[in-house]
């Protein structure tokens, strides 16, 4: 009842229109009071389904709730807003997708379309690393930026902790080299995101977990998960979270797939990626067993994250 009472003041001809810069924002019944000639025309020029005008709607209202601050101003540090982190050479070439700080993946053509209304921020990693080659203030509580800058990593749109698929949106950030209370220090190298429930498992006790940064090969600068074994027992492995390397190993794969069926495209053979997919055919079920391109890919992307 509630979201039909929005579509019939939001979602009506005319306004809300994110195709239409002159297309009046608010209540249909407002607009056409406080500007007339506006709606009206905008009314003429609208050629949206009932069903894409109840989606802008919604979206329109959701934009101004975020404007006016009803939700607060941040979240576990991260400002109220739409956080979203993407390679510059996709950005550049208009193709592949973006992740946000939920977990959702986002075509590269919409975030462009977001861009004009976006703050933006440029975080440099050390040669395909998870090294960030700068350093956050030394204050005990990370900063919002220090928390961007965790999220802008390879793999930080992920708790930390091996196998856990909790999103930047819900983690607490940990001293993951030396706890603070014992000298640790807020520097950005020695951080690493973690959800509540996996940073109260963080301890010296046996059956807790310790923490810490990998310092040399391809996985740098990413942060390892042990359990601490009890005392006289062999130590155990050192995991790292793969979960965060699914969507880049999807996509590498799904190229491949179509390569060998289909060759690779002229703008491909001219180093182009072409990615644009359905994001929701990354979690149809029918991914694990179909004998598709998008299936064979998804397998080997799962299969190289040790998934």
């Amino acid at each position: 009842a509630h979201l039909e009472t929005l579509f019939a003041a939001w979602g009506q001809p005319g306004v809300n229109n994110p195709d239409d810069e002159s297309s009046p924002a608010g209540d249909a019944r407002a607009t056409e009071v406080i500007a007339p000639a506006a709606t009206a025309a905008a009314q003429t020029r609208d050629t949206r389904s009932q069903a894409q005008r109840n989606h802008d709607a919604v979206t329109a209202m959701l934009k101004a709730v975020f404007a006016d601050g009803m939700l607060g101003t941040t979240n576990r540090g991260l400002p109220i807003q739409v956080i979203v982190k993407t390679d510059v050479a996709d950005l550049a070439a208009e193709t592949g997708h973006a992740i946000t700080a939920t977990g959702t993946l986002l075509p590269i053509p919409d975030l462009i379309d977001l861009l004009p209304e976006s703050q933006m921020y440029l975080s440099v990693f050390k040669n395909h690393t998870a090294v960030p080659l700068y350093f956050g203030q030394a204050k005990r509580i990370a900063t919002p930026g220090q928390r961007l800058a965790l999220f802008s990593a390879p793999d930080g749109h992920h708790c930390a902790a091996a196998g856990c698929d909790r999103q930047t949106a819900y983690m607490e950030i940990h001293h993951a080299v030396t706890d603070y209370a014992r000298g640790g220090r807020t520097d950005i190298i020695e951080l690493a995101p973690l959800c509540p429930t996996h940073h109260r498992m963080v301890g010296d006790q046996p059956g807790q977990f310790s923490t810490g940064k990998i310092e040399s090969g391809p996985d740098e600068g990413r942060t390892w998960w042990q359990h601490n074994a009890e005392p006289g027992a062999p130590p155990t492995e050192r995991l790292i979270n793969r979960l965060p390397d699914v969507a880049h190993n999807y996509f590498t794969n799904l190229e491949q797939v179509r390569a060998e069926i289909h060759g690779r495209t002229p703008l491909e053979r001219a180093g182009f990626t072409l990615n644009r997919i359905n994001v929701f055919d990354v979690i149809t079920p029918g991914l694990f067993t179909a004998d598709t391109p998008h299936a064979h890919a998804f397998r080997a992307a799962m299969k190289s994250a040790g998934l």
